[in-house]
């Protein structure tokens, strides 16, 4: 019987363990390749993202940089640039009603003649400005040459009364000639005073103040020729109206208001319009009320007079009329040619800081509320505090070279 010495391991054995020992060694050495492989990966990408986050960060500085404007104290000045500081003052709300100028009846002259007559001279054109007294036509008038005959002939008995009187004194002062005969040349002479000054009278009533018939036609007020129709050469009758003249220094402003409306108007008050949808305020003084609203429309009409003196306004022209809505109140404002558009909303440019002689300016996104009546001052309402100081004067200036800046970038 053959037997194994006991304590020695079989070489088929050993060889096994070794197999099994070298596949162990060989699978811990890829699965450590593996886990450094990974490591690496997400070491590249970590990096990487912090870069992306650095590059991000540097082009929203460099964005927010862009927003901001450095300009020194003599760029102020070349620009025209005006700074102001936010205060408190009125503001109120205010609607805008259609409105229209008219003509100031009390300050309009329908003009006739006094004779029927024809027409020898016209010595305006429509639309001319004219001034009290000025000729404005002549007319040849037969009737007239009749009444200033009659006029002559009563001059000369005149004449030859004072002359008869006078003579009659001398003689009686001589005691040549009786008392009676002195009182009768007395009485001959002041009744041809009387029939010449009751001539003189009647014509100069008819305001015929020519000779050979020649009735002339004058302005009874200063102001424009807004209607003419005469001519020369035609015959024109006591009934023709001829000329009307208006006076544009006293325009009325007519506009509607609701007749259950709330709006706080008062006899006097000063009111703001604009005309030709301009800018431009224009300032009218609240004169009458109607006594009833339009039966039709329910509107109450009011009437005020202008006081504001320009080329643009004339009769019959169509208005806007801003009348406050609301009672006026303190808030912080701004003026209203300091905002601008940028992106869709609304910003003032503010001072940020001094460095070096150097201001730091910021558009500056405000909310704003209402305006004054004037149009001058907008209402803050968040954006802005009190003593900030902001470009009110070329902020315009500032938005195209913050735009022109931004477009640079962009390409």
């Amino acid at each position: 019987m053959n037997k194994h010495p006991s304590g020695k391991i079989s070489q088929p054995v050993l060889a096994g363990v070794l197999i099994c020992l070298t596949v162990l060694l060989s699978v811990w050495i890829w699965l450590s390749n593996q886990n450094k492989k990974n490591g690496h990966h997400e070491h590249e990408g970590e990096t990487e993202q912090h870069d992306n986050h650095a590059e991000e960060g540097k082009e929203k500085k460099e964005h927010s940089d862009e927003r901001e404007i450095k300009l020194s104290a003599q760029q102020i000045v070349e620009h025209g640039l005006k700074i102001e500081q936010i205060t408190r003052g009125h503001v109120e709300s205010y609607i805008s009603l259609p409105g229209k100028l008219v003509v100031n009846t009390d300050q309009q002259a329908h003009i006739s003649p006094n004779f029927s007559g024809h027409v020898e001279q016209v010595n305006v054109a429509l639309g001319q400005a004219v001034e009290r007294g000025q000729t404005l036509a002549v007319l040849s008038v037969p009737e007239l040459i009749d009444q200033q005959a009659n006029l002559n002939i009563a001059q000369s008995n005149l004449r030859l009364a004072q002359q008869e009187y006078q003579r009659e004194y001398q003689l009686w002062t001589q005691g040549i000639s009786a008392k009676q005969d002195l009182q009768r040349a007395e009485n001959a002479y002041r009744q041809a005073k009387i029939t010449v000054q009751s001539q003189q009278a009647r014509l100069q009533a008819l305001g015929a103040t020519g000779q050979n018939g020649r009735f002339v036609i004058r302005a009874p007020i200063s102001g424009m020729i807004s209607q003419k129709d005469i001519v020369v050469g035609e015959n024109v009758q006591l009934a023709d109206q001829l000329f009307v003249i208006e006076n544009l220094n006293g325009l009325w402003l007519e506009f509607n208001i609701p007749n259950n409306s709330s709006i706080p108007l008062q006899a006097g008050q000063v009111l703001n319009f604009k005309a030709n949808g301009s800018d431009q305020n224009y300032q009218a003084k609240v004169q009458t009320f109607n006594a009833q609203a339009d039966q039709k429309t329910g509107r109450l009409q009011v009437r005020a007079k202008v006081t504001t003196h320009a080329e643009v306004l004339r009769p019959n022209v169509l208005v806007n009329v801003l009348v406050n809505d609301t009672p006026a109140k303190t808030a912080l404002r701004i003026q209203k040619k300091a905002l601008q558009q940028i992106e869709g909303k609304p910003v003032v440019f503010v001072i940020e800081s001094e460095e070096k002689g150097q201001l730091h300016l910021k558009a500056q996104p405000i909310e704003v509320g209402m305006g004054s009546h004037d149009g001058q001052w907008l209402e803050v309402i968040s954006g802005l505090g009190e003593g900030q100081k902001y470009i009110a004067d070329g902020s315009f200036l500032l938005k195209s070279e913050l735009e022109k800046d931004e477009a640079g970038h962009e390409h």
